[in-house]
């Protein structure tokens, strides 16, 4: 299936099947702009936190709520989306934060190579360990990684909170890259 909405504001997005996942109900999204944003690429990953990129590959990845987020010059790809309305308001946010950025580049430091420090693995390894649940995941493991994903904040993790004075390492890098905490 691929359905495409045309926009007015400089962009057209279709949602198409997820090709390894044929039985899937959701799709990814392919979002075409109308001019290209090659040069403002290194102003975007500076102003999106999370986010890896490298000048030489052109293109800009992060993690925004369990979704694969990929920007390149010409167009943007999002993964995982249930419904139209949810690629629209991704596609939506997205143009807008392009905008925001083309609009106060002049006071942004372009960042040409920037890599996550923070793998789920590394999360885990700060987290108590108690797999409690009360953050509402099955174990320390599947919170670690919906944190790395952004589909959970860290503050989530009641033993931690708690003692948080005992995790101001695992909080001063969350927020290095970009987290919520």
């Amino acid at each position: 299936m691929e359905r495409e909405t045309t926009t007015p504001n400089g962009y057209r997005f279709r949602l198409v099947n997820i090709e390894c996942l044929p039985n899937s109900a959701n799709f990814n999204v392919i979002m075409d702009l109308q001019e290209t944003i090659a040069e403002l690429l290194p102003y975007l990953a500076a102003a999106l936190p999370g986010c890896s990129y490298t000048v030489e590959a052109g293109v800009i990845n992060l993690m925004d709520k369990g979704h694969i987020i990929a920007i390149y010059p010409t167009y943007l790809t999002i993964t995982d989306v249930t419904t139209h309305a949810e690629a629209e308001r991704y596609c939506r946010d997205y143009f807008q934060k392009i905008q925001e950025v083309k609009r106060n580049r002049a006071n942004l430091q372009p960042v040409f190579t920037r890599h996550p420090t923070l793998s789920p693995l590394d999360i885990l390894r700060a987290l108590p360990k108690t797999n409690c649940q009360e953050c509402g995941s099955v174990s320390c493991m599947a919170f670690a990684a919906a944190v790395f994903r952004r589909e959970a904040s860290i503050t989530a993790c009641a033993p931690l909170v708690q003692e948080q004075e005992n995790y101001r390492d695992l909080f001063r890098e969350l927020q290095r890259n970009g987290y919520q905490t």
